[in-house]
């Protein structure tokens, strides 16, 4: 059983939200709390972007192997 979600399979809705998730718990109803008080806004669009390149490294090794 897999608690921890796939930031990588995140949806439209929560991209466009994620600073407001990461910085001011906008999800801590559902166990996501805030960071704002450890993380800066660049920090926050780091990470964004990191999860975003990873998710199109997962794309491109599933289309690989697809395409096998």
């Amino acid at each position: 059983l897999n608690v921890t979600p796939d930031l990588r399979k995140l949806n439209a809705g929560l991209h466009a939200a994620f600073k407001d998730i990461v910085l001011h718990g906008a999800l801590a109803a559902a166990g996501m709390e805030r960071f704002d008080d450890i993380l800066s806004e660049k920090d926050v669009d780091n990470i964004h972007a990191y999860l975003i390149d990873q998710a199109w490294v997962a794309y491109r090794a599933q289309e690989a192997s697809a395409h096998r």
